[in-house]
């Protein structure tokens, strides 16, 4: 995720990404993204129970994931391709 973020913002490819984790790992890429594209925006989503301190102050945008919408936003149990192949979702998700 480090790398893409980097590749992005390098390739021109996009003004905003949205970084959906809570894991301080990737706060170094962020720092640096920062530093080499100053004009490019960072938002971090942090997943349901999961805030981090640390990559809420690097960019100041963020937004937390709320328990109803990962359930409201959730594949049905058993989902159907166009090719007619039946994925099932793990019980305990």
């Amino acid at each position: 995720m480090s790398c893409k973020l980097l590749e992005v913002f390098y390739n021109d490819e996009c003004d905003t990404v949205v970084l959906i984790t809570g894991d301080t790992d990737i706060a170094p890429a962020v720092r640096t993204a920062l530093k080499l594209f100053p004009s490019k925006n960072i938002i971090f989503g942090f997943p349901y129970k999961r805030k981090n301190k640390e990559l809420a102050t690097l960019t100041g945008k963020y937004f937390k994931i709320s328990k109803e919408q990962i359930v409201r936003h959730q594949f049905p149990s058993v989902l159907t391709t166009s090719s007619g192949e039946k994925l099932v979702k793990p019980s305990n998700w």
